[in-house]
């Protein structure tokens, strides 16, 4: 299985699997809340915009959340992010307040017509859980089309958060989907630690090589591969 350890594999993860490393994460945002509602919001619109360095994310997603006022429920029920239709300024990297105003709005019709995120992905059709995202928030900038090869590491993140079940990092509040159907959140860096690991020897960081991480995960973590996600990251720390 590979040129690294298993067992090594196995004690990063429960190493780097923990609350203290939250406060350097962006997960910290949707930590910020206890209702459901407000976790996922805060979760997909913190994923959303997680490119870049980690400092330029963070401090980003801080604004963000302020822009939330206490309450991104309150935020999206109630159009609170309706100034932005017209506003073609830029919000972060690539992204323009106006794109703000799409993604949000597509959000106030899933709650308007589902109730919650999570029932209006069981209602969206697609072979993964990634293509159900990507279908349902379909021509918003920042969610690669469902017909591309994208890794789609934002939308497998933010999937990992939901649904993994530990309540350590991640929230497990998805309790609709199964861990076992995530697929590890892929970047170059990731990338990069798999290819020295001997884990994929594919030249190209896409959703194909995105599953073949994970399918060599649910060998050693049988039914939540993305706890993978965090001997990985263990490996990076310990082999800079």
């Amino acid at each position: 299985m590979g040129q690294i350890d298993i067992q090594q594999l196995r004690d990063w993860a429960a190493e780097y699997n923990r609350d203290k490393f939250i406060h350097s994460d962006p997960v910290q945002f949707p930590h910020r809340y206890s209702e459901a509602k407000d976790i996922e919001i805060s979760a997909f619109l913190t994923a959303w915009i997680s490119y870049g360095n980690r400092k330029c994310i963070i401090t980003k997603a801080e604004e963000l959340d302020r822009m939330f006022g206490g309450s991104p429920l309150h935020f999206i029920l109630n159009n609170k992010y309706s100034d932005y239709q017209n506003n073609y300024n830029s919000f972060y990297r690539f992204f323009k307040y106006h794109d703000l105003y799409e993604i949000c709005d597509r959000m106030h019709y899933c709650y308007q017509k589902f109730g919650s995120l999570e029932s209006a992905l069981k209602s969206t059709s697609g072979h993964t859980l990634v293509q159900r995202i990507q279908n349902l928030f379909i021509d918003i900038n920042g969610i690669p089309k469902p017909e591309g090869n994208s890794a789609c590491k934002r939308i497998c993140m933010f999937l990992r958060w939901m649904i993994r079940q530990d309540k350590t990092v991640d929230f497990g509040i998805w309790e609709s989907f199964s861990p076992s159907e995530l697929i590890i959140p892929l970047d170059t860096h990731v990338h990069q630690i798999a290819k020295k690991c001997g884990i994929t020897q594919r030249s190209t960081p896409d959703i194909k090589t995105a599953m073949e991480i994970t399918d060599f995960m649910k060998q050693i973590f049988p039914g939540d591969p993305c706890l993978g996600d965090f001997a990985l990251f263990g490996y990076g720390i310990n082999n800079k």
